[in-house]
């Protein structure tokens, strides 16, 4: 399956998917102008991710959600995602997503937390600090 790869804009983060490299990564900035038209190639390309590895349980998937804003209407969008990686999850494969803030940023830490517990969507995540250069 081709690489998913999305380059950040001010207003949008950087989206890489890549089976091959085992890279799932989206990180920066989310607010873009249409977050539906922004996140629904995310999504169907998950979608058909899962499509083409269900079945093989030895596969596994390790999201990095690496944010330094995101707006609400991408917060709702976010919680489709975990919906679809629950869809994972349910088909035996192994999903870790990992929450990435900055190490001062406490309101994108506490929005990572709220976003896996408030969802009721249980998947296995973990916040992580990353520290200030």
């Amino acid at each position: 399956m081709d690489a998913l790869r999305i380059d950040a804009t001010r207003n949008s983060p950087e989206v890489i998917m890549d089976p091959e490299a085992n890279i799932f990564l989206i990180k920066g900035i989310s607010h873009p102008e249409n977050v539906r038209k922004f996140y629904a190639p995310v999504m169907e390309w998950l979608e058909n991710y899962l499509n083409e590895i269900k079945g093989k349980t030895e596969q596994s998937i390790e999201l990095h959600l690496s944010y330094q804003y995101v707006d609400s209407t991408s917060y709702k969008y976010l919680v489709e995602l975990i919906r679809i990686l629950k869809d994972f999850l349910d088909a035996g494969i192994s999903v870790k997503v990992m929450w990435c803030y900055e190490e001062d940023d406490d309101d994108m830490k506490y929005s990572g937390i709220e976003l896996f517990e408030l969802s009721d969507i249980k998947i296995p995540y973990k916040v992580v600090r990353i520290p200030s250069e």
